[in-house]
């Protein structure tokens, strides 16, 4: 079920490079893979925990994130919103929503009702788990560093989404993070809104930015799935009930799907990588209960990456050992 789509080098140091025929063929593959693989491409390690693994920990808390990135797929997803604190530094902030109501209960949204990170009310998105301390994206990244420095290089889908005035330089700060760290070949970055995409690639050409098809959206349940918001225009915007006239195609690094959609139409992996050019398809989950039949199982392995929660997680946790 795992994909890789690897760079190929030339080994310079053999005693056939050129001089021989097997160096002229060796060089001859090595430019044919170098213009047909992109060289922002990933070793796609197949699955990671949606949210961090939620089943141990509230979603997006450190416990949840630590869990899965110590597991038998230490990958994940997780969503982040900006946020700066109390002397003038951007530090970000792990959750899923922008505003406080759902995690929390309270109104109003984090930047807007605190500067003192410590101050910030506990995540209660899961009544039936323990509260939790809200994560910095800085400590986020010192996490996903040290599990490197474990020898472990996870891949992480970063999902944006932040909607306060400041989303454009939330976006830059998350790109030239990314940069600093050196994470741009296992960490890569969606959103729902353009004012979070376009400025992580503003800041950080070689990062990969994608959008996102799903249907439980009030607007984009009503747009075509060969279009993400990131297509949307000012114009299209105004159409909406127009069917969005005024599109315009994004040139998304990567897509991802939700999965009930998927199922019903599982052309669109062919439509999004031949028709679109993406570098690479992920699927993320819609129910959270719901398990994956052995024939969702078989389509979904033809994309190259997976969003699952733990349900989904572990059916794909037994299926790796039992081969």
């Amino acid at each position: 079920m795992e994909k890789s789509i690897m760079k190929t080098s030339a080994r310079k140091n053999s005693p056939c490079f050129i001089t021989k025929p097997c160096g002229w063929i060796a060089l001859c593959l090595f430019l044919f893979l170098s213009l047909s693989v992109d060289c922002y491409a990933f070793n796609f390690p197949a699955a990671g925990w949606h949210r961090g693994d939620a089943a141990f920990a509230q979603e997006n808390s450190r416990a949840a994130l630590v869990k899965a990135l110590y597991s038998s797929s230490p990958n994940i997803e997780l969503d982040i919103n900006d946020f700066i604190d109390q002397n003038g530094n951007r530090v970000g902030l792990v959750s899923h929503d922008y505003l406080m109501k759902r995690a929390t209960g309270m109104d109003g949204a984090f930047s807007e009702k605190y500067t003192d990170f410590s101050k910030l009310p506990k995540n209660m998105a899961n009544p039936k788990l323990p509260p939790e301390p809200f994560l910095t994206v800085i400590d986020l990244f010192e996490l996903i560093k040290k599990r490197k420095e474990q020898g472990v290089t996870p891949t992480v889908s970063l999902d944006m989404k932040d909607e306060s005035t400041n989303a454009k330089e939330f976006g830059k700060w998350v790109g030239k993070l990314i940069q600093k760290y050196g994470f741009q070949d296992h960490v890569f970055a969606s959103s729902f809104f353009k004012s979070n995409s376009f400025a992580v690639k503003e800041a950080c050409p070689e990062c990969l930015v994608g959008g996102l098809v799903f249907n439980d959206h009030f607007a984009l349940k009503y747009l075509d799935y060969h279009y993400s918001s990131l297509d949307l225009t000012k114009l299209s915007e105004y159409t909406f009930f127009m069917g969005f006239w005024g599109k315009k195609e994004f040139n998304h690094d990567f897509i991802l799907i939700q999965d009930d959609i998927f199922f019903q139409h599982p052309e669109l992996l062919d439509y999004w990588k031949n028709v679109r050019k993406v570098k690479f398809v992920g699927v993320f989950v819609y129910n959270k209960e719901r398990l994956y039949t052995n024939a969702e199982w078989e389509l979904l392995k033809k994309v190259d990456w997976l969003e699952l929660d733990p349900p989904q997680m572990n059916q794909y946790l037994q299926m790796k050992a039992a081969k």
